[in-house]
């Protein structure tokens, strides 16, 4: 827009949320075989001196790729919903809005 505002509008918030969780949802396959991956190199790497290390990095790597996966989608605090949330005020606000013009 012209003058620097910008609109967006309930379906569009909500075809994002959508989108988060098809991303959410498309990376559940390759972060599982991505941990199992780093977790069979830690246990194959257990007696050497950097197996600690290396069940350490499993171990994080895990983690993060979980809660990346809850941030995106999936989870009641994750982005889709988030989306979702913003959608259903803005629309919510939307509706207020036209009915107070309406019926006077």
């Amino acid at each position: 827009m012209s003058n620097g505002s910008m609109s967006v509008t309930p379906e569009e918030l909500r075809a994002a949320a959508g989108a988060a969780d098809a991303v959410s949802g498309d990376l559940q396959a390759p972060m599982a075989v991505a941990k199992r991956d780093i977790e069979a190199a830690g246990t194959a790497l257990k007696s050497w001196h950097i197996g600690p290390d290396m069940e350490r990095v499993a171990h994080d790597w895990g983690m993060a790729l979980d809660e990346l996966s809850k941030r995106i989608g999936g989870d009641p605090e994750s982005a889709a919903s988030r989306l979702r949330r913003t959608a259903d005020g803005h629309q919510f606000n939307e509706d207020v809005t036209a009915q107070s013009f309406q019926g006077r």
